[in-house]
């Protein structure tokens, strides 16, 4: 189970990756600003995965 959760959490952190560098690379504000808050988002859902993680 915790396996899984460390998968999960490293997905997630990924996709923040992956959205962070997307936010620079837009040349529109809604984009750039869309990219920013699923970053921000994944990030969030990361932290969380890692609170509820058994220790």
């Amino acid at each position: 189970m915790a396996e899984q959760f460390q998968t999960l959490k490293n997905d997630l952190l990924a996709l923040q990756k992956f959205w962070g560098t997307e936010a620079f690379e837009r040349r529109d504000e809604v984009g750039i600003e869309f990219a920013k808050g699923a970053s921000y988002g994944f990030k969030i859902a990361a932290a969380i995965i890692e609170t509820k993680e058994p220790k």
